[in-house]
């Protein structure tokens, strides 16, 4: 799995960059980011699921997957999504919130005061599927930052 967290004050999402599977990591450098029409998505899933979701983003002929999502939009409107029962729904997302294996670790981290990349840090600790590099994007740029590094 993975873990993304938005850090809502900042307006910076973090990604960790492992993939794993069962008790294994595959790669610690995956890119948890792709770019749509619309504007840039951040997903949490299998790769099976983030591929399709990636594939049929525009047609919308989801099958029964389960994935969530961060997209910032053109104009840089940030939404939580999910796909379920074979749809895409979209929120605005206007706090705090974090996907994926490790999103627990993360929000309460930024419950007590922890920006995007100290909450993903955090949660590295704590989740065995959340780890490698990290990477920050500002939302108004969404362009990776500045604020890069590796996990311990």
């Amino acid at each position: 799995m993975t873990t993304i967290a938005f850090h809502y004050p900042s307006q910076i999402i973090c990604t960790d960059s492992f993939t794993t599977t069962h008790d294994c990591i595959v790669t610690s450098h995956a890119k948890k980011y792709f770019d749509v029409e619309q504007g840039r998505v951040f997903a949490t899933g299998n790769c099976a699921e983030i591929y399709h979701l990636k594939k049929h983003w525009n047609d919308g002929e989801f099958k029964p997957i389960t994935c969530e999502f961060f997209m910032v939009d053109k104009h840089k409107k940030i939404f939580f999504g999910e796909v379920r029962r074979g749809f895409k729904y979209l929120e605005p997302l206007e706090q705090n919130w974090a996907i994926g294996s490790g999103a627990k670790w993360a929000i309460a981290a930024m419950d007590f005061g922890k920006d995007a990349v100290e909450a993903l840090s955090y949660a590295c600790t704590r989740d065995k599927s959340t780890g490698g590099a990290l990477q920050s994007f500002d939302v108004k740029g969404c362009a990776l930052s500045k604020r890069e590094r590796e996990s311990v």
